[in-house]
């Protein structure tokens, strides 16, 4: 009797700490991503300027490709490390810092005259988003619970495409108009007013603490991972499939429009916010469908559309086709994208987010430093950008088989750790 009114007591406090955190859960997530949206605005500010940049300085397909390589490399290297310092540190400081370095790659990208500088400021920006995207997701994935956590993904999302319609677009105008360097200074100083912002809006997720008072102890990554290698590793492969499209997209397809149809940062900055415009509205709608009819079907699906936008790219002969395979190709990451995330965090202990979302943005970057830095050699060596589309068509295809395979066809469960610790306890001292 005793052990049942102890345990009790026990649950309502769980049970309050849940509704209060699922009450102001959403309106963290929603001041997270007005502050991403910010900082994506600089972002998309250099978008439509970069292919331009790269060829006015002499430089060509593999170097464009090395100069996207390297932020890959460097996120590869920090997103696990980084992710996990996220765990013990907090997700708001990770976050902050990382808007701070951000401002300096970008005030040295303004300044750069060699490629050699313009590589060593893109790696300090991988470096810095290796801490800012896992943390921002497992921020998230700690404010949120499965029966919502699709549609708080695809709001973080949207929040990431609004500065990327409007950042591409300001970009390519400013660039067009006023100088190719103006761009970068004002995505540092974007950079310096979100991380003001964020500093503000948003508070530090409670940690979670155990009867004693203590935090429980951090769960060992491979042991997360083990409970469910199959399905982390289907999302693995979707998750490299999507961002393997992206890498070859910037680099060869962007070189070859301004090669082929002659279009500048203004056409460029179109392009992409035609893509974000798509992508605000798919976000929500889908994010929220994977809440309710589940994660899998939507990844799937998102990856076929993916593969046909690739097929779409390597046929456009126009810029009326362009913007349309831009279209398409929006759909299939906005039905994939929140999806994936989602599942993740789904699976995952809350005592190893960061660290999970780490490993899959190091997994991620894997494909963002193979696809540039191959799309640029072929773009070199062919003159175009249609062996390496097809390339991202198939390895999209890919992605889609195996998560077909591989994931589970319902939404998973709760897997809150307070929960099972609450069970633990009570049968302990039933025992």
């Amino acid at each position: 009797m005793d052990s049942e009114t102890e345990a009790e007591p026990m649950c309502n406090t769980i049970d309050e700490a849940h509704s209060e955190t699922e009450h102001t859960g959403m309106y963290q997530v929603i001041m997270l991503a007005i502050s991403l949206s910010i900082l994506q605005i600089g972002f998309g500010f250099v978008t439509p300027v970069f292919p331009v940049y790269i060829t006015e300085l002499g430089m060509g397909g593999i170097e464009l490709g090395v100069l996207a390589a390297s932020f890959a490399l460097t996120r590869i290297l920090l997103a696990g490390p980084l992710g996990g310092l996220s765990d013990k540190v907090g997700r708001k400081k990770i976050l902050v810092y990382s808007l701070l370095g951000f401002a300096i790659s970008n005030a040295i990208y303004a300044f750069a005259q060699e490629a050699i500088v313009m590589i060593i400021a893109r790696a300090l920006e991988g470096a810095v988003s290796a801490g800012f995207f896992p943390a921002a997701n497992a921020f998230v994935s700690d404010v949120t619970k499965p029966d919502n956590r699709g549609t708080a993904m695809g709001y973080l999302s949207t929040g990431n495409m609004v500065g990327f319609v409007v950042g591409p677009v300001v970009g390519g105008v400013l660039a067009e108009y006023l100088g190719i360097r103006l761009p970068f200074i004002i995505a540092a100083l974007a950079s310096i007013l979100t991380m003001f912002l964020l500093s503000v809006l948003i508070t530090e997720p409670a940690r979670k603490v155990g009867r004693d008072g203590m935090r429980p102890p951090k769960v060992p990554i491979k042991e997360v991972l083990s409970r469910a290698y199959v399905s982390y590793g289907a999302l693995g492969v979707a998750m490299f499939a999507n961002m393997f499209a992206i890498g070859v997209l910037e680099v060869a397809f962007m070189l070859d429009a301004v090669v082929r149809f002659g279009i500048g940062p203004l056409e460029i900055g179109g392009f992409f916010g035609v893509i974000g415009v798509f992508m605000i509205l798919g976000n929500i709608a889908f994010g929220k469908l994977s809440d309710i009819k589940g994660r899998k079907w939507l990844i799937v699906l998102g990856a076929i559309i993916g593969t046909l936008s690739m097929l779409m790219f390597a046929s456009a002969n126009d810029t009326i086709a362009f913007y349309l395979a831009g279209a398409v190709l929006s759909l299939g990451m906005s039905m994939r994208g929140p999806a994936i995330q989602a599942m993740i965090a789904d699976l995952t202990d809350p005592r190893a987010y960061g660290s999970v979302m780490g490993l899959f943005g190091a997994i991620s970057n894997s494909a963002y430093v193979v696809s540039p830095t191959m799309s640029g050699y072929l773009f070199d060596l062919n003159g175009n950008a249609i062996s390496s589309l097809l390339i991202a068509g198939g390895v999209s295809l890919a992605g889609g088989l195996v998560a077909a395979v591989g994931l589970p066809s319902d939404r998973v469960s709760d897997n809150s750790v307070e929960t099972a610790d609450i069970l633990d306890e009570i049968a302990g001292e039933l025992e």
